[in-house]
């Protein structure tokens, strides 16, 4: 059923410059039941939309806007926060005053913590809205459906966070963790943003592999979250190694336990039974791949049971799964559309 019987609702997007926000703006633009409205950047302001972005010429009239809260349109049913971490902690209650009744999806990190002490030991600085960081909802999607359903507020998983819950939510679900597991996770290029970097410049990227932030990302606690907050009684640690790799979207996974317990069996329909009846996750034979899922919002998941190792891998595109694509599935949820509506584009191949 439609949100309050509307055929489209009222959406904008706050932060629309970056990748993550252009990619929002492309796939909002298509959206059956949703109206484009504002989009906000600072560096752009009076400009179109298609003047800076080029591949969106001729889909759109709309220009930049100054992030003028107060001046946003009144009917505004949704608006998406697609700004750098340390933004959305800010403005959020300004939104919440000007518009009491609009939902709320953050693409950032500002609230996918509940605790403002971890948010400074992980993001370096204060949080300024403590008091709001229980009132967000996490969203990913398949495993968080009926809660984002409810809610008003919605906290945007990682990119590293969406690839690496789903490879591992099966083995600790059906406990196969029996101390620790090791993660390994590979982005692209585009993971660390617009703005041109050392460690994304093309000629140190292009035929470069290297790990960074090394058990201290920034994404860990938000996975060791969901799972003490899914599993009450699981105590497993988790080693995060995330590493540059010379590609520019998508992000690859691979998770590794030990148990001496199980069949292959008990792993492959452990998988089945989470993700079968799921649209946009595919289970696939061997390994997943990433041109499988780029620029989609699919999720590929495998995994292996060999020499009492257990092996999980997933696959998705960071900008689409792993941020807008994803943001949009909790629209859809939140305001009753169909849970696929604007995001059903499967990829391409090559």
């Amino acid at each position: 059923m439609l949100f309050k019987g509307k055929k489209r609702i009222s959406v904008g997007i706050i932060g629309g410059a970056g990748y993550g926000g252009t990619e929002l703006i492309k796939l909002l633009l298509f959206h059956p039941h949703a109206s484009l409205t504002f989009v906000t950047s600072r560096k752009y302001s009076g400009l179109r939309i298609g003047e800076v972005h080029r591949f969106l010429r001729g889909l759109t009239h709309l220009a930049f806007v100054e992030p003028d809260i107060e001046k946003f349109p009144s009917d505004t049913d949704c608006i998406f926060l697609a700004t750098p971490h340390g933004i959305s902690m800010n403005i959020v209650p300004e939104i919440l005053k000007a518009f009491p009744k609009a939902r709320i999806i953050d693409l950032s990190g500002d609230f996918r913590l509940d605790n403002p002490l971890v948010y400074k030991q992980y993001y370096g600085k204060e949080h300024k809205s403590p008091a709001l960081m229980k009132n967000f909802v996490y969203g990913l999607t398949e495993l968080n459906r009926e809660n984002i359903r409810q809610a008003r507020y919605i906290a945007n998983p990682g990119c590293f966070a969406t690839g690496i819950i789903f490879a591992l939510y099966p083995m600790v679900k059906h406990d196969f963790i029996q101390k620790d597991v090791t993660v390994v996770s590979v982005t692209g290029s585009s993971g660390s943003g617009e703005v041109p970097k050392d460690v994304t410049h093309h000629p140190m990227r292009a035929k470069n592999f290297r790990s960074y932030k090394i058990l201290e990302h920034q994404h860990l606690p938000e996975i060791e979250k969901f799972f003490k907050d899914s599993f009450s009684e699981w105590e497993g640690e988790i080693g995060f190694i995330p590493q540059s790799g010379p590609f520019v979207r998508g992000i690859y996974t691979t998770v590794s336990t030990y148990n001496d317990r199980i069949s292959e069996k008990d792993v492959k329909d452990a998988f089945f039974s989470e993700y079968g009846d799921e649209k946009f996750i595919r289970i696939v034979g061997g390994s997943p791949e990433i041109t499988m899922v780029y620029a989609s919002n699919y999720v590929e998941v495998s995994s292996v049971y060999k020499r009492n190792f257990v092996i999980a891998m997933s696959a998705v595109d960071n900008l689409v799964r792993g941020a807008s694509g994803q943001a949009v599935q909790n629209m859809n949820v939140m305001f009753g559309f169909d849970e696929d509506e604007g995001i059903q584009f499967p990829g391409m191949r090559p």
